[in-house]
């Protein structure tokens, strides 16, 4: 009797196989573009861990600005601190299940498994990318923070019963990127204390990319015919500027036209529940002789509170 029945025979080449296709996968799903923001850049997604399938957040805020007295023995004032219902935010769990042909393992066929393993490493990439942006493609809309209004609106509600806009309208050009990052700077905390946010990216639907590098890197002032040097590259030049294709096919009626702005540590998060994970199942447990390629993760992206953002849906 023939025992040679492919890799199946023996469970440490079976561990081999599975770290070549893990690495192959993890390669395609991380591999970087310039200029392309992704679920993991941290600037445009606040980073954070969850322990289990629910995460519940919140944000507080209390009387504002700091007591200021000329007195030798101070009494100072409490602080009334306010925080809202918690917001409860569901982990999802992203799988797919790659069935491989056993005469394919047997006859070495890796090179075609090999590429496989790679698209599946982009489709996993896309996939997660996808549900992360559409947090800010659906923020003028059905994407909520914790204070029960759009991600960008008028009327958001800060903890102490301040009214904080951080929603504009104007395309992207040079003035109306003045108008949003001046927005951003004067920006309300959860207190009700201007606390100075400053402008760490510019993420934009592929369809304006060109023109927020230009707005935003040119050495010179975009869409004039004078030689100002530009504000935003040569004397701010700390603002990124980033795009990704998934604002573009959102779907939404501004998804070639919103942008957004944003200060480092705000609140649309990521969280990571189980980062990727694989498991190889022996063709001998599969009706139809196959193996199994099990690719699995767990995470979340939402939007918690309003602070540090604002976003234009660029319509006017």
């Amino acid at each position: 009797m023939n025992n040679n029945s492919g890799i199946g025979s023996n469970s440490n080449i079976l561990v081999l196989v599975q770290t070549y296709l893990d690495r192959l996968f993890t390669g395609e799903a991380n591999e970087a573009r310039e200029g392309q923001a992704t679920r993991l850049d941290p600037v445009v997604f606040t980073q954070d861990t969850a322990s289990n399938a629910f995460v519940n957040s919140t944000v507080q805020g209390g009387n504002g600005y700091f007591q200021t007295t000329t007195n030798d023995v101070p009494v100072p004032e409490e602080d009334n601190v306010n925080a809202f219902n918690p917001k409860v935010t569901a982990v999802l769990q992203f799988l797919k299940n790659l069935p491989i042909s056993r005469t394919f393992m047997a006859d070495q066929q890796m090179s075609s498994v090999s590429k496989q393993v790679k698209e599946e490493g982009k489709a996993w990439a896309a996939t997660t990318d996808r549900n992360a942006v559409n947090v800010y493609a659906n923020g003028f809309a059905s994407q909520t923070t914790v204070d029960g209004v759009a991600l960008f609106s008028n009327s958001h509600l800060a903890a102490n019963g301040a009214t904080v806009d951080n929603l504009e309208t104007g395309s992207l050009n040079d003035e109306n990127l003045n108008t949003v990052v001046n927005s951003l700077r004067k920006q309300l905390n959860q207190s009700g204390v201007s606390i100075g946010y400053n402008p760490d990216f510019l993420f934009t639907p592929v369809a304006l990319h060109r023109t927020g590098m230009a707005v935003a890197k040119s050495v010179l002032r975009a869409g004039t015919g004078n030689n100002d040097l530009n504000y935003w590259s040569e004397l701010f030049p700390g603002m990124k500027v980033v795009y990704n294709r998934f604002l573009d096919l959102s779907g939404t009626a501004q998804a070639t036209t919103n942008y957004f702005v944003g200060a480092k540590n705000h609140g649309v998060t990521r969280f990571d529940r189980e980062g990727f994970s694989s498991t190889m199942v022996d063709w001998q447990y599969n009706a139809n002789d196959q193996y199994l390629y099990k690719m699995r993760s767990r995470e979340a992206v939402d939007s918690i509170f309003y602070n540090g953002l604002v976003g234009s849906t660029g319509a006017a």
